[in-house]
C-alpha cells in the first residue's frame, strides 16, 4: 500500500476476523471508560463546578469567569445541572465523547495504514491510560481529542479528495468546536493549518484552493483569534506542581507507553521509565523519517504536530506544564507506534514476535494503571471530611499542606455532603495558635510513605487515621492525621 496519500477509508473492506477483533477492542476502551467515570470529582473538577456554580446565565461563562478551568462547552454543561449532581452526570458529556471517538476509529481505516495497522492504533488508544483518566474526567479534554481527530481525518480526506465539500466542513466545524473545549486545540490548530497553507502553496488546483482557504482555514482561525482576544488573553493560571520541563515530558512519555511516573525517592524506577521514555522516542522519530522519506505529505503534518508543543514552550517558558496538555500529541504519537508494530509483524516470524511482545507490555502496562484508576478513584476528600465530620465534639477543625486546595474542597464537600459543615477550616498549621484536631497531608511522589506518627514544630503530637492512595498523573496520595490528647 503506498504512503504518498492518507485516506479515510470505510471499515466494511476489512475481512470478517479484523472487524471482529477491531471492534472487541474498541468495545473494551468503552467499558475502561465507564469504569473510570466512577469516584469522586478530584480538584480540577470540582473547582471547574464551583467557578460556574453562581453564575447567573450561560454569557457569564466566558465573560465572568476567566480561567484555566474553564473550559467553555464542559462549563456550560457543569452550569446547567448546578452544583449537586453526581459526578457521573457531569463526566458523561466526556465519556461520550471518549465513546466516539474510539467508533471513529473503527469504522476509518487512514490509507497509510493496513486494516492491521489500523487495528493497533485503535488497540493503542483503547488501552492508553492517560487517554482513559483524561478522556473521561468532567473537563473539555475528551472533545478536544474527538475534534482534533475528526480533522485530521478531513485533511488525510483532501489530500486524495481536494474537492470533498465535506472535508472541508469537518475541518472548520471541529477547529472552532475544537477552541471551544479547550485552549490546547491551539497545538493542533496552528501545525494543520500551517500545512494546509503548504499544501495549498503548492497546489495547481487554485479554485479549490480558495475554497479550502476561504471554507477551511478562515473560519476557525478567525474564531480561534476572537476568543483569544476576548477569554484566553487575559486568562488567570490555576497552578500546579512546579516540575522540570524534561522531568514532565519524560513521565509523560513513559506513562502514555506502560510505565510510571519518575521518582525522586527511587532512582531504578527514573532510571527504568527513562530508558524507557527514549526509546519511545527513538523510534517514533525512525518511523516518522522513515514515513516522511517515502514522500507522504500527512507524516509532515505529523511531524509539526508532534514537534508544536516543543516549539511553544520554548518560545512562551510557561511556569509549569502538565501531562495533559500533551494528550493530542500523544494519540498521533500512537499512530507512529501502531505503524511501526505493523511494519514489524509483516518482516518476519520474529518479527511478529517482538511486535506482540511490545504491544502486550504496552496493554499490561496502561490497564494497571487504569485498574488502579477504577479501584482507587479520582479522590476521597468528600469521604475523608464526611468521616471527620462523624467524629465527637462541638469543634472539629482541619489542616492541611495544602491550604487553598482543601478550602476549595472543603467548600464542595459542604455542597454535596451537609455533615461536613461541622468542619472548620484552619490555614498555616504549622504556625496556628491552636492546633487543628486533623491533618491532612498530601505528596505527588508515588513512593513516599508519610510516618504512622508525627510532631509539628509546636510540639503538637498527631497519628494516622486514614490513609488515600492516588493513581498516576491524577491526584496526590492523602494521609489523615489526629492530634494525639
Amino acid at each position: 500500500m503506498s504512503d504518498t496519500s492518507l485516506e479515510a477509508s470505510s471499515f466494511r473492506h476489512a475481512s470478517s476476523p479484523v472487524l471482529l477483533v477491531s471492534t472487541m477492542v474498541a468495545l473494551l476502551g468503552v467499558i475502561l471508560r465507564i469504569g473510570a467515570t466512577e469516584g469522586e470529582l478530584w480538584l480540577d473538577e470540582l473547582w471547574s463546578l464551583l467557578k460556574v456554580s453562581p453564575l447567573t446565565s450561560p454569557i457569564e461563562i466566558v465573560t465572568k469567569v476567566k480561567h484555566d478551568n474553564n473550559h467553555l462547552l464542559n462549563s456550560l454543561w457543569m452550569w446547567g445541572w448546578g452544583p449537586i449532581q453526581p459526578p457521573l452526570v457531569y463526566r458523561l458529556p466526556s465519556l461520550i465523547f471518549s465513546a466516539i471517538l474510539l467508533l471513529l476509529l473503527l469504522l476509518k481505516t487512514p490509507r497509510g495504514l493496513s486494516r492491521r495497522g489500523s487495528t493497533l492504533w485503535l488497540a493503542l488508544v483503547a488501552f492508553s491510560y492517560p487517554l482513559t483518566l483524561y478522556g473521561t474526567e468532567a473537563r473539555g479534554y475528551s472533545l478536544t481529542l474527538l475534534c482534533a481527530a475528526l480533522a485530521f481525518l478531513a485533511l488525510v480526506r483532501l489530500t486524495s479528495e481536494p474537492f470533498d465539500r465535506r472535508a472541508i466542513g469537518t475541518f472548520a466545524i471541529a477547529g472552532i468546536v475544537g477552541c471551544l473545549s479547550h485552549a490546547i486545540y491551539a497545538l493542533f490548530l496552528a501545525p494543520a493549518v500551517a500545512w494546509l497553507l503548504w499544501r495549498l502553496a503548492s497546489s495547481p488546483m487554485r479554485h479549490n484552493s480558495r475554497a479550502i482557504l476561504w471554507e477551511a482555514i478562515v473560519p476557525p482561525v478567525l474564531f480561534a483569534s476572537l476568543l483569544t482576544l476576548t477569554f484566553y488573553r487575559n486568562m488567570e493560571i490555576g497552578g500546579a506542581p512546579l516540575l522540570p520541563y524534561l522531568e514532565v515530558a519524560a513521565s509523560t512519555i513513559s506513562v502514555s507507553f506502560g510505565g510510571e511516573t519518575l521518582s525522586s525517592i527511587e532512582p531504578a524506577v527514573t532510571g527504568w521509565n527513562l530508558f524507557l521514555g527514549v526509546a519511545v522516542i527513538l523510534a517514533c522519530v525512525a518511523e516518522l523519517v522513515a514515513w516522511i522519506l517515502s514522500g507522504s505529505p500527512i507524516a509532515v503534518l505529523i511531524a509539526l504536530i508532534l514537534i508544536t508543543p516543543w516549539i511553544t514552550v520554548s518560545l512562551l517558558q510557561p511556569h509549569f506544564i502538565l501531562p495533559r496538555y500533551f494528550i493530542i500529541q500523544i494519540f498521533f504519537a500512537y499512530l507512529l507506534a501502531a505503524r511501526l508494530l505493523d511494519r514489524l509483524s509483516r518482516q518476519s516470524r520474529f518479527g511478529v514476535v517482538v511486535a506482540g511482545v511490545l504491544l502486550l507490555g504496552f496493554i499490561v502496562g496502561n490497564l494497571t494503571r487504569t485498574a488502579i484508576l477504577v479501584s482507587l478513584g479520582r479522590s476521597h476528600f468528600v469521604e475523608a471530611f464526611t468521616t471527620l465530620s462523624s467524629q465527637s465534639g462541638e469543634s472539629i477543625t482541619v489542616g492541611g499542606d495544602q491550604d487553598f486546595q482543601n478550602s476549595l474542597r472543603l467548600t464542595y464537600a459542604k455542597i454535596v455532603a451537609p455533615a461536613t459543615a461541622r468542619l472548620t477550616y484552619v490555614p498555616s498549621y504549622r504556625t496556628a495558635t491552636t492546633p487543628p484536631r486533623f491533618i491532612v497531608r498530601e505528596t505527588l511522589e508515588a513512593y513516599e510513605v508519610f510516618p504512622s506518627e508525627f510532631t509539628t514544630a509546636q510540639g503538637a503530637r498527631y497519628h494516622e487515621v486514614l490513609r488515600y492512595r492516588a493513581p498516576q498523573l491524577n491526584g496526590s496520595h492523602v494521609t489523615v492525621y489526629e492530634v494525639m490528647k
